[in-house]
């Protein structure tokens, strides 16, 4: 760490003084809005706007780096932050504050990327993990160190916004002046709500229910000490044990989590929270209690927060990584941004306990989706699963990607790591296992698929293009995104994770003549990921292939593929493994045998009319 401090420090100086600016505003906001009266559930929507804000410039600020550059984003959104700073204490609204809180969230986020793109930028790859862990650590110091300056002035006054307005103002100097040029940038677009629900459903609504608990945790801390008639002190030292909390427990509980299946520690993390939430409701709290209360629920919230995204990407592909993660933070963001609505709105019907029954719900509504979901699917073994990464909700998705590759969950730079022919992978599943063990279930042949291939079907998109251009290329590029993750993840999601790349290549090469140039019965193997889809135009293409182009027992299984899609639109036998809930006539289906018992004629899909 000490050698990152040294390399690094001028920008990591500046994200320091920008978190306490931004630590700062947070907590002071809350108490100032009950010095001037500001009915809770109002206070609740201004908090409410800081995540809107987030969200939105995570969509919108990339846009801005990419045409205007990062130097003039960079200074623009760090004006804006110092003059809404000033500007809460000039025009004390609740309105008011509420668009500036959105603004000052747009702009907080526009400065995270590009500071965390600098960072990374000058990082090297012995030191990047390193880098995004001091980067962890120093967010959250700057956090803590943001409320103990709330005690150096009186908040009905003006000195404690001019104080972090200066301190952002500052944070632009050293950043600037870094010796780190600036880099290319490149936006992130987001993977699909319903293909991230498909990989990982816990991952998904775990990530919402988070959201809106540190909203609540972290937007609505002051607010509900200035309803307690805390002390300035009182307060800040409150919100202070959230994040030395959060900091205290990521280590061990991300060191525990490498170890055993993640759904179990979710599940336990929101059962103790829930516990936390509902002792302070049903006892008499001393401002003691309430401070170890809120070190122990920032110490959950925090490592649950990074083992959801871990546990969502233990369920996708290397190259998918940065796209999941853009789309968990706006998952993210849509519980954050409901969370201080809610809170406030409990605050005002059944008083201060508002605030640690939203939390002890959301919380307890985790730990028994949690619960069921281990009921859905098999856990991945430890060994094959990535490393946990230590992460802070106010990261964005630059530091969120970096931060998962650099703990393992993918090489950085697979071009230079990894290399696979064509042949290897031809000569294995035509020659090696053959005919006879493609539709056969063997472990022997699995685990042989997944020590010798499972690098290979992460990179499989630039293996793809690299193999495009030859028959034998396309074949291989086939086998590898339609066949070996059927054997690699059997009633798992990934299963299934790379079924779009397999038809686009199978496009490809059809359109080539590729099939064509191969002999049976090798040649399936262009036709089959139309027999996998479940979308019916798909499969209609599949019958007509195998029809024309490989007549005999592959025909037959296409239409009863084609059949199956025709009556059901899915296949029954994926439910279980993709988290579905079966219709009355898909159990039937599987009681009977599933799709054996369709190719056995021990069952008739006209049978279930």
């Amino acid at each position: 760490m000490l050698t990152v401090m040294r390399s690094a420090w001028p920008l990591l100086l500046g994200i320091l003084l920008l978190m306490v600016g931004n630590g700062m505003q947070g907590t002071l906001l809350g108490i100032r809005g009950g010095i001037e009266g500001i009915p809770t559930n109002r206070m609740a929507l201004v908090m409410a706007f800081y995540f809107g804000g987030f969200v939105a410039g995570s969509l919108v600020v990339p846009g801005l780096i990419q045409r205007v550059g990062h130097v003039r984003v960079f200074a623009a959104l760090g004006s804006l932050i110092s003059a809404v700073l000033i500007l809460y204490a000039a025009a004390p609204n609740w309105m008011i504050w509420a668009l500036l809180r959105f603004l000052i969230g747009f702009s907080f986020c526009g400065v995270y990327i590009t500071a965390e793109s600098w960072l990374n930028a000058g990082a090297t790859n012995e030191n990047r993990g390193q880098t995004m862990s001091t980067y962890m650590i120093v967010q959250m110091l700057g956090l803590v160190t943001a409320q103990l300056l709330m005690n150096v002035g009186d908040p009905g006054g003006w000195l404690l916004f001019v104080i972090p307005s200066v301190l952002v103002s500052l944070a632009f100097t050293p950043i600037l002046l870094a010796s780190t040029p600036a880099p290319r940038f490149e936006t992130i677009a987001p993977m699909s709500i319903a293909r991230l629900y498909r990989a990982s459903p816990l991952g998904c609504i775990g990530i919402f229910l988070m959201g809106g608990v540190f909203a609540a945790l972290l937007g609505m801390a002051s607010v509900w000490g200035s309803v307690m008639q805390l002390s300035v002190r009182d307060i800040s030292a409150f919100v202070a044990a959230i994040w030395l909390g959060g900091l205290l427990f990521q280590y061990p509980i991300g060191w525990i989590s490498d170890r055993m299946d993640r759904r179990v520690l979710i599940m336990a993390l929101a059962v103790f929270g829930t516990i936390v939430t509902g002792t302070v409701i049903v006892t008499d709290t001393t401002i003691w209690g309430y401070l170890v209360a809120a070190a122990l629920l920032g110490g959950v919230a925090n490592p649950v927060y990074s083992l959801l995204i871990a546990y969502t990407n233990d369920f996708l592909e290397a190259a998918d990584m940065a796209a999941a993660s853009a789309g968990l933070l706006l998952i993210n963001g849509g519980g954050s941004f409901f969370g201080p609505i809610l809170t406030g709105w409990l605050m005002s019907a059944v008083g201060p306990d508002g605030f640690w029954m939203y939390m002890g719900i959301l919380l307890a509504g985790l730990s028994g989706y949690a619960a069921w979901r281990m009921t859905q699917r098999a856990a991945p073994a430890p060994a094959d699963t990535g490393a946990f990464a230590v992460l802070s909700p106010s990261a964005t998705t630059l530091a969120v990607e970096t931060a998962l590759s650099e703990a393992g969950d993918g090489p950085t730079d697979p071009a230079a790591e990894f290399r696979m022919t064509p042949d290897e992978i031809n000569r294995f599943w035509l020659d090696e296992v053959g005919p006879k063990g493609w539709y056969v279930q063997s472990d022997a042949v699995d685990d042989e698929i997944r020590s010798r291939f499972m690098i290979a079907w992460q990179e499989a998109r630039r293996l793809a293009d690299e193999w495009a251009d030859t028959p034998e290329g396309a074949l291989a590029a086939l086998i590898l995104t339609d066949q070996f993750p059927r054997n690699m993840f059997r009633g798992d999601p990934r299963a299934f994770a790379t079924d779009d790349l397999a038809q686009s290549i199978a496009d490809r090469a059809i359109a080539d003549g590729y099939d064509l140039a191969t002999g049976e019965p090798a040649r399936q193997f262009f036709y089959l990921p139309y027999e996998h889809a479940e979308d019916l135009a798909l499969q209609d293409r599949a019958v007509a292939l195998f029809a024309e182009r490989m007549p005999g027992e592959n025909l037959r299984h296409a239409q009863l593929h084609r059949d199956t899609i025709a009556r059901f639109g899915r296949f029954p036998w994926r439910n279980e493994a993709l988290g579905r809930t079966p219709t009355p006539d898909e159990q039937r289906v599987m009681e009977a045998g599933g799709y054996g018992a369709l190719v056995s004629g021990k069952l008739d899909l006209a049978d279930l009319d």
